[in-house]
């Protein structure tokens, strides 16, 4: 009996997948390595450029409060043998309070650094969003998938739409469409 549930469970799901292989063969399917149309993509320089001109005027003043911190950390182990116990632990006390003022000042720098990297490449990504979304419509695909992650294990190179993607966003013309998948 047990083994007959089996069969019939099996030829069942059999079933169900030869029905479904029409439809799924219908669909058109390409990809898109999301990591070099991004690296490729108009306006990336330009993003990083300001980011690299714009992070070290913020970066200045931490750089300098780090520097005192460990000179006066310095200064404390130098003159350590010499302080009283009651001022050396004053000292160490106020040394860890600058010191946990740095770690938060250089906390909110990272997330002002994240938010501006955030706010400079977001019309970049509306545009890579904008012209894969046209590739799709055009080409008539019904997934385009990234072919950068981990997620696919084999690709039909036919279907790399990378250049098409590419070319729309740099304004010219996409290349000629794919030929059609054997």
């Amino acid at each position: 009996m047990k083994r007959f549930l089996s069969v019939s469970v099996a030829g069942a799901i059999a079933a169900l997948a030869l029905a479904s292989a029409p439809a799924a063969a219908q669909q058109r399917v390409g990809f898109v390595n999301t990591q070099r149309v991004l690296a490729e993509a108009p306006g990336l320089q330009q993003v990083q450029a300001t980011l690299q001109r714009e992070l070290p005027g913020l970066r200045a003043p931490l750089d300098s409060l780090e520097q005192r911190l460990t000179t006066q950390q310095q200064q404390l182990q130098q003159q350590s043998a010499t302080l009283s116990e009651a001022v050396r632990t004053q000292r160490t006390n106020e040394l860890q309070q600058q010191y946990q003022a740095y770690q938060q000042r250089a906390q909110q720098l990272q997330q002002q650094a994240q938010r501006r990297e955030a706010e400079l490449v977001q019309p970049v990504m509306t545009a890579i969003n904008a012209a894969i979304e046209a590739e799709r419509r055009a080409a008539n695909y019904d997934y385009i998938m990234d072919s950068s992650g981990n997620g696919i294990v084999a690709v039909n190179p036919t279907l790399d739409l990378t250049e098409r993607v590419l070319a729309r966003l740099r304004g010219g013309a996409p290349a000629a469409a794919p030929a059609p998948r054997p």
